[in-house]
């Protein structure tokens, strides 16, 4: 069979007639003469869909009884009869959640397309329902693993911009923190959820190609525009874009952005007509915005804009007791992908994960463990398994600092660069380069355009940072 339907009428006929043609497309059909039955019936039986006539005896008429029929099953497609068809009563069983209301005498065929339609709208829905809940075991909030008050902070965040469809969020942080993972969980936990979530990777387009991409283009636009496109903007409509890598949009690109977001309308590339903007933006980048800002790469207002909601996903090296906790989520998977039955982590391979300063982040992590579970050979993996990592005995703490003279011990001439050997308890890379532009500036006399030629880098860029680290020599102009 094919679903079931409850035909609620006082009309013998009426019921038979339905019968018979019900079965013809297979499906089953449940009678009753009144509400009390009907209710009974749709709470021992579930029918998969109901037919009510709206005159019904005992005091309970059709549409009262689709606001019950709700109030058991909410999603329940309920189609309403009647031998007196005016508008008026066709609006009233709408409102109470009827899904279509058909008069009498009864076009059979009508009806059916209706059960057809009602039955196929609930198979569509229960899909995406599943759907949905799939994704949210893979991209939730409940998936993002860590308990430290950083990724709280995170989670928390993540799940109140979630509930403003509107608001458009900045995800900072550095490659591999999980920049993505957020921005699914954002789409899943907001009212959307159901709506199309688009992703576009920056750095992966030319700059042309990501414009036709973005906005669509209209014929004739460009030598190869055989015929009108749709953009990736109008592809995310009521659902959520998200721009990862944005700090690698082209300056042009980003004037035209900017005014997507401040007039929340663009155009096609060859187009004339505005078309309205109905998505989420989320953007992503592990770029250092303020430096580019600094250096003229990105602007400044397009940064504010972006910024209105802003969420720093923290290194792995700052959250080192949510390693293990991580670590034994990919074990878990890699079980299963893997057909492998390892039940856990050996203690020294736990303290080799902790102190290990993971500068690649989950994503170094994921695939250490990746490798560890496909060669591990006993029931727990040990520290040998994780050989890509370098064995060290003391933790790495993430905010550890250097003296200068052991920078200095660390630089050694070598033709004409030099090399730094790495010492095995790690570094803390501000501090690196920190103490390296105090090196620069005295090699070169305190003079800022030789120091930022020898370090390689542009003037500005070098300001900036002697700001940022509040190194204070003076600098020849």
């Amino acid at each position: 069979m094919q679903a079931t339907l409850l035909v609620v009428d006082d009309d013998r006929d009426i019921r038979e007639i339905i019968r018979q043609v019900a079965e013809i497309k297979d499906y089953e059909v449940i009678e009753a003469e009144d509400a009390t039955v009907g209710l009974e019936k749709m709470r021992t039986m579930a029918p998969d869909l109901s037919i009510l006539d709206v005159g019904l005896p005992g005091g309970i008429d059709g549409v009262e009884l689709c606001q019950q029929i709700h109030e058991i099953s909410p999603q329940h497609p309920v189609l309403i009869i009647s031998g007196q068809a005016t508008p008026e009563k066709a609006v009233e069983a709408l409102k109470h959640g009827a899904f279509d209301y058909l008069g009498k005498p009864l076009n059979l065929e009508k009806l059916m397309l209706l059960v057809d339609r009602a039955l196929s709208n609930v198979a569509t829905a229960r899909e995406i329902e599943r759907v949905s809940d799939e994704r949210k075991a893979v991209y939730g909030f409940d998936r993002l693993i860590g308990s430290c008050k950083q990724m709280e902070q995170v989670k928390d965040t993540g799940r109140k911009v979630a509930a403003v469809p509107s608001a458009t969020v900045l995800l900072t942080g550095e490659s591999g923190t999980g920049k993505e993972l957020v921005a699914h969980a954002i789409h899943l936990a907001s009212p959307n959820a159901d709506k199309p979530f688009v992703e576009v990777n920056c750095a992966a387009m030319p700059e042309q190609l990501l414009e036709a991409e973005l906005f669509g283009y209209e014929k004739g636009a460009f030598t190869d525009a055989k015929q009108r496109k749709r953009g990736l903007f109008e592809v995310a409509s009521g659902g959520t874009f998200f721009l990862d890598e944005i700090g690698e949009m082209p300056l042009n690109l980003q004037v035209k952005l900017l005014k997507v977001i401040e007039e929340r309308t663009f155009r096609r590339v060859g187009g004339t007509q505005p078309l309205q903007m109905k998505f989420r933006l989320i953007a992503a980048t592990n770029a250092q915005l303020m430096e580019q800002i600094e250096q003229g790469k990105f602007r400044r207002d397009l940064y504010y804009r972006l910024a209105v909601f802003s969420i720093h996903l923290p290194p792995l090296r700052e959250r080192n007791h949510d390693t293990v906790t991580i670590a034994q989520h990919f074990v878990d998977k890699f079980n299963r992908e893997f057909g492998k039955s390892i039940k856990g982590i050996a203690p020294d391979a736990e303290r080799l994960l902790i102190s290990y300063n993971w500068p690649g982040n989950i994503r170094e992590l994921r695939n250490a463990i990746e490798r560890a579970v496909l060669i591990g050979a006993g029931p727990y993996i040990q520290s040998a398994d994780l050989a890509i990592l370098p064995m060290q005995d003391s933790p790495t703490p993430s905010k550890a600092s250097m003296p200068e003279q052991d920078i200095d011990a660390m630089m050694m001439n070598a033709n004409d660069g030099f090399q730094i050997d790495v010492p095995q308890n790690g570094v803390n890379m501000e501090e690196v380069e920190k103490q390296l532009i105090r090196i620069a500036m005295r090699h070169c006399h305190n003079n800022a355009s030789a120091a930022a030629r020898f370090l390689r880098m542009t003037r500005e860029t070098l300001r900036y940072r002697l700001k940022k680290y509040g190194i204070r020599e003076e600098i020849e102009t």
